[in-house]
């Protein structure tokens, strides 16, 4: 008979350690679901960067320039700024994050009839608008870039009897990130 108690005490004993065991292990597994959890959101919600721009927000037909050096234009009328990485004060786009961005500009002829501008990284030329048909005509080009969280990205229209125009948001500037790296 004692010999069965023992038994039974050992059963119960391990039977005890064995679903502490198990209760610890829980824990640590949903210590681990939490925190992946709260990565997968960080990521996500740093992930969330797009904006649009428009040089004015007017009816009136406005032309800017010519300007003596290179100067870097502001799009005033935020459409969208998921992220809040576009300034329109200084119309400069900033990184918020690592990640393959794709970047829009379009520019309608000013009043001289000519305008040439270009979309810089850090203060380098990647691509650029040239349009010599006279007002009311316009240019755009696209880029996708690699993107260190930090770069800067914005529109310089180029020195010497180069204007652009816009009325009714047609000269724009847009970019999303499309996925972090």
């Amino acid at each position: 008979m004692r010999f069965v108690l023992f038994l039974g005490t050992l059963l119960v004993c391990g039977l005890v350690g064995a679903q502490e065991t198990i209760e610890r292990q829980l824990q640590q597994v949903m210590a681990r679901l939490e925190k992946l959890e709260r990565e997968t959101e960080d990521r996500v919600n740093s992930s969330q960067v797009a904006f649009s721009a428009a040089l004015i927000d007017s009816q009136d037909w406005t032309s800017h320039g010519p300007f003596d050096s290179y100067k870097t234009l502001e799009f005033k009328k935020v459409i969208t700024n998921i992220g809040n990485a576009y300034n329109p004060e200084t119309g400069i786009f900033t990184a918020p994050v690592k990640g393959l961005y794709y970047f829009r500009f379009t520019g309608v002829v000013g009043s001289s009839g000519k305008l040439n501008a270009g979309l810089k990284k850090n203060g380098v030329n990647i691509v650029a608008i040239y349009h010599k048909a006279g007002t009311q005509a316009s240019a755009s080009n696209g880029v996708t870039l690699e993107l260190e969280q930090g770069d800067r990205i914005f529109v310089q229209i180029w020195e010497n009897d180069l204007t652009i125009a816009d009325q009714s948001r047609l000269s724009t500037f847009s970019g999303f990130l499309v996925f972090p790296l």
